[in-house]
């Protein structure tokens, strides 16, 4: 039962409403006996910091703990500095992925928590009861062992299972050292499917048909993975949807099979490539072996129902543009992915790449998202451009609103696919002066002008593609020529 005045108040802003607080609901469940003190206002980025710091100080709690993010961080950074004015009794704490040891809004906070925090927030709430606030304490727990926590299902409501993204996870912590990841030197930890399952089991028992897992690489190891599959597969419904990161460089027989396995789009799998050149590869900590996450990618790809979610990064230490656009075009070309996210290389705080940017020759800019601004291989330029093309290649491929003159596009190209999208996205920034908030008739527009100029289709056809897919048909091959 939530307190009418709780002494604990869990303060979670979400990217949007849609989401659901995982990590509120974990912390919540592992308060022990001080759960039924404690209750979550749970928000998303609509809100303002004034606006929260009114809920947070109308609610009367003694303790407040906030979980940052890269997309909250300066939200909360402002509520805690209205709450230090106004309501300076209270015990502010501060746990997520984005802080590190030197965070630098930590005097805001009675305590920060950098990394996993189910134990060290419970213990903190035991022994809060200071009447003068100390000095800032920086917290550096070790990992949580998943088989001693308690899972956090049953704080998801009917409401959230009907309405919201629901969150699951099988394990913590990641077996990879990616150069660029916070999860990286985590270990893998295992939830033990003795207790996970049943849980799972009364998720589905409510009605939740859409599971997304938190899991930085679903498929490692194999035997967990696949007793999950085996789980639903057992279950599988039309309505099914699961949400799973994989890593393409290791894809096992039994995990393969199994996902071949499930009806078409009941697996919604997000692959890491990252990149495709394998020393840039090999120097960020992935798998150097490209032609076996090809492979890997094909498979999935063509030889499963599974919708396939492929991750590129430009700006990685050591690509130019020319090697990106290969890996790029390659990717496209040879495994044929529903949709590749395209995405600019980020310094996360607590990253190798962050912590040694001079040393790889980067520079990032140091307001979240953190974005690289400059690489060895690259200048402020060169990844503005590839910016725009990532854009161009989100808004005409990956949103699929124009699938036939996306084949026409395709089909043109002559496999270059990353100069196609390239020479578009510079037709629409010089029309536009941007390529965001362009709407579907102005993006039309762009895309006859193209297929007519660039791609040498007649203004007839190139009409008819355009029709079709205002329409949502699909047209013949014969049309397209």
């Amino acid at each position: 039962m939530t307190p009418a005045t709780p002494e604990i108040l869990l303060v979670a802003v979400n990217a949007r409403y849609s989401h659901c607080a995982y990590a509120a609901r974990s912390l919540l469940a592992n308060l022990g006996s001080l759960a039924d003190r404690a209750k979550i206002v749970e928000t998303d980025l609509e809100i303002t910091p004034l606006q929260l710091a009114s809920q947070i100080v109308e609610a009367h709690p003694r303790i407040v703990g906030f979980s940052i993010y890269l997309w909250n961080v300066r939200l909360i950074e402002a509520v805690a500095h209205i709450l230090r004015a106004v309501a300076p009794h209270l015990r502010l704490v501060a746990g997520g992925p984005e802080l590190t040891a030197d965070f630098a809004a930590a005097a805001l906070f009675d305590a920060v928590i950098v990394g996993e925090g189910e134990t060290a927030f419970r213990t903190l709430c035991e022994q809060q009861g200071q009447a003068q606030r100390p000095a800032t304490v920086i917290l550096t727990p070790r990992p949580e062992d998943p088989a001693t926590l308690a899972l956090p299902y049953h704080l998801y409501t009917d409401a959230d299972l009907a309405q919201r993204t629901i969150y699951v996870e099988s394990s913590r912590g990641c077996p990879y050292t990616c150069a660029y990841c916070t999860s990286a030197n985590t270990g893998l930890r295992l939830i033990p499917l003795d207790r996970l399952l049943p849980a799972l089991d009364t998720l589905w028992q409510r009605g939740l048909r859409r599971f997304k897992f938190l899991d930085r690489s679903f498929n490692a190891p194999a035997a967990h993975a696949a007793a999950l599959l085996d789980f639903f597969l057992e279950r599988a419904t039309p309505d099914m949807s699961l949400h799973f990161e994989i890593n393409p460089d290791r894809l096992h027989a039994g995990v393969a099979s199994r996902i071949a396995s499930f009806p078409k789009n009941a697996l919604h799998l997000e692959a890491g490539v990252q990149t495709l050149n394998p020393r840039v590869s090999e120097t960020v900590g992935r798998s150097a072996d490209t032609e076996k996450t090809l492979a890997n990618l094909r498979f999935l790809t063509q030889g499963t129902g599974a919708a396939v979610h492929a991750d590129l990064i430009f700006g990685l230490p050591g690509e130019d543009e020319a090697s990106f656009a290969r890996g790029f075009n390659t990717l496209v070309g040879t495994c044929h992915p529903p949709e590749v996210q395209v995405n600019l290389l980020k310094g996360l705080p607590g990253t190798r790449l962050a912590c040694d940017a001079a040393a790889f020759g980067l520079v990032f800019n140091a307001e979240p998202p953190y974005e690289l601004l400059r690489s060895d291989a690259m200048d402020f330029s060169a990844l503005t451009r590839l910016q725009r093309f990532a854009r161009c290649w989100e808004l005409v491929h990956n949103r699929r609103r124009f699938p036939n003159a996306v084949q026409a596009l395709h089909d043109a190209c002559k496999g270059d696919y990353y100069s196609t999208y390239q020479t578009l996205a510079a037709r629409i920034h010089a029309q536009e002066g941007k390529l965001f908030a362009i709407g579907f008739p102005s993006m039309t527009r762009h895309l006859r002008s193209h297929l007519v100029e660039a791609c040498g289709l007649s203004a007839l056809t190139a009409d008819a593609l355009l029709a079709a897919d205002t329409n949502g048909k699909t047209l013949t091959g014969e049309v397209r020529q």
